[in-house]
C-alpha cells in the first residue's frame, strides 16, 4: 500500500521518535561513608509498582546514589504521576533529605511512611540515621539494636551497632576522665557495657571503687581480668588494697612485697611500709589507737606511742626501778607510762608522787623527748653529736619544723617521728 504525502509525514515522525535516544540513568554505585547505612528504600517492601513506575524508581535510585539530586527529583516527579501514593518514592525523598542534612523534612517523610506501614524496615533505618546525625548517639544505638533483631535486618545494622558501640565507649571514657568521682564511676561502668573486654577502663574503675572503700564492688569489677591480666602491677596493687580494706593485712603485705621486689618502684615499698604500720596499729590495744587519734598528745599518749612504736623501748632490759606514781594506777597505758618513767623520760613529783599523765606535751618538749630517747637507747647516729643536732643527724623529723614550740601536736605526727626514731635505733 502506498502512503500519501499527508500520511507519510506523521509516520516518519513516529519512526524518528521511536529511534530517538534518551540519556540512560548512571550505573548503580555503592554508597560510601555514612551513606552506606542508608539502605535501598525498596528493601523488604511489599508495595507493588507497575513496570513503568518500577523503572522510574530504579532510575531515580541510581541518580540518587550518583549524587544527582536534580535528575532524581525529575524521575520521582514522573513516578508520582504514575503512582502518587508510593511509599518507596517517599522514602527516596527522605534519603535525599538525610544526605542533604534536611532532617526535619526527612523525619516528616519517614513519619508519613510509618503511619501507613509501621514495620517498614527502611523507614526504621532512616529514622535511626536521622537520630544519629542529629547527635543523639545513644538513642540511635538503641534504635539500631531493635532493627538488628528483625527478620531480614540488613547486614549494615550490625556494622552500625559495632561502630556506635566504639563511639559511645570512647565518648564515655573521655567524659569519665574529668568527672567527679561518683560520676566517673558511673560513666566507666556504662562504657564497659559497650566494651567489656577493655582492660584500662576496668582497672581505672576498680581503682576508683577501692578509693571509695567499695571493696566488694572493686573486686567484682576486677574479676574479668584475673584470668588474663592478673600479673599486671596495677591489678595486684588493687587486690592488695582490697585485702587491706577487708582486714587481710598479711595477704596485702605479701602482694606488695612481691610487687616492690619485681618492679623496684619505690611507690610500692612506701605503701608496703604504710600497710605494715596499719597492720601493726590494727593489732594494737585500744588505748594505743586512742593515743594515735589524739589531736593533742599528752604524757600518757607519748608513753603509749613510744612503747608500741619503738622496739628498743618496748624490749629494753636492765632498767632501773621506776619511781612510783600514784596517779596512774587505774588508767589504761599504765605499763607504758611506767616504762617511760624507768627510762628517765618523765619525772615523778617527789612531794605529790604524781607524774601528771594527762598533761599535754608541746612540740618543743616532744622534740627534746625524741632526742633523749635516741641518746638513752644508744643510737649510733647520736654518738659524738651535740643534743641540738641529734634529730637532724639521725634523720628524725623535728616536730618544731611543722609546729611552733609551744603548741600541741596530734598523735599521728608524733607516731611518724617515732617510726623514724625506731629506724635510727635498728
Amino acid at each position: 500500500m502506498r502512503l500519501t504525502k499527508n500520511q507519510l509525514l506523521p509516520a516518519v515522525m513516529l519512526v524518528l521518535a521511536a529511534c530517538a535516544t534518551t540519556t540512560p540513568p548512571p550505573p548503580a554505585v555503592a554508597p560510601q561513608g555514612d551513606d552506606r547505612y542508608l539502605i535501598d528504600p525498596r528493601t523488604g517492601s511489599t508495595e507493588t509498582l507497575a513496570p513503568a513506575a518500577a523503572s522510574q524508581l530504579e532510575a531515580a535510585w541510581r541518580y540518587a546514589l550518583a549524587g544527582n539530586e536534580l535528575d532524581t527529583q525529575r524521575k520521582l516527579a514522573e513516578l508520582r504521576r504514575k503512582s502518587p501514593g508510593s511509599l518507596q518514592a517517599t522514602l527516596l525523598e527522605a534519603f535525599l533529605d538525610i544526605r542533604a542534612t534536611r532532617f526535619e523534612a526527612a523525619r516528616s517523610a519517614v513519619a508519613a511512611v510509618q503511619q501507613r506501614d509501621p514495620e517498614n524496615l527502611p523507614a526504621r533505618v532512616y529514622l535511626a540515621e536521622i537520630t544519629l546525625r542529629e547527635g543523639e548517639t545513644r538513642i540511635a544505638y538503641d534504635q539500631y539494636r531493635a532493627i538488628a533483631i528483625l527478620p531480614g535486618a540488613p547486614p549494615t545494622a550490625a556494622l552500625r551497632i559495632a561502630e556506635l558501640e566504639a563511639r559511645l565507649f570512647n565518648d564515655l571514657i573521655a567524659a569519665a576522665q574529668g568527672a567527679p568521682e561518683s560520676e566517673s564511676i558511673r560513666l566507666l561502668r556504662e562504657a564497659l557495657v559497650f566494651n567489656p573486654g577493655a582492660i584500662e577502663p576496668r582497672i581505672q574503675l576498680a581503682q576508683k571503687l577501692v578509693t571509695q572503700k567499695q571493696y566488694d564492688e572493686g573486686r567484682r569489677e576486677l574479676e574479668p581480668l584475673l584470668n588474663t591480666a592478673a600479673d599486671r602491677p596495677e591489678v595486684q596493687e588493687i587486690l592488695a588494697e582490697i585485702d587491706v580494706g577487708r582486714g587481710r593485712y598479711q595477704e596485702a603485705i605479701v602482694r606488695l612485697d612481691r610487687l616492690a621486689r619485681r618492679t623496684n618502684d619505690p611507690r610500692y615499698q612506701q605503701r608496703l611500709d604504710a600497710i605494715k604500720s596499719e597492720w601493726s596499729a590494727a593489732n594494737m590495744p585500744e588505748h594505743y589507737r586512742d593515743a594515735l587519734d589524739s589531736s593533742a598528745v599528752t604524757r600518757a599518749d607519748l608513753a603509749i606511742l613510744l612503747y608500741w612504736t619503738v622496739p628498743s623501748v618496748r624490749f629494753a632490759q636492765n632498767l632501773g626501778t621506776p619511781q612510783i606514781a600514784v596517779d596512774i594506777e587505774d588508767m589504761a597505758g599504765r605499763e607504758e607510762i611506767v616504762r617511760a618513767i624507768a627510762l628517765g623520760l618523765f619525772d615523778v613529783d617527789p612531794v605529790t608522787r604524781r607524774v601528771n599523765p594527762h598533761r599535754t606535751v608541746s612540740a618543743g618538749r616532744l622534740s627534746q623527748h625524741l632526742e633523749r630517747v635516741l641518746l638513752l637507747r644508744g643510737a649510733s647516729c647520736a654518738r659524738g653529736v651535740t643534743q641540738d643536732k641529734v634529730l637532724s643527724t639521725c634523720r628524725v623529723t623535728d616536730l618544731t619544723s611543722a609546729f611552733s614550740p609551744e603548741t600541741t601536736v596530734p598523735g599521728r605526727n608524733v607516731q611518724r617521728s617515732l617510726e623514724q626514731v625506731a629506724k635510727a635505733l635498728q
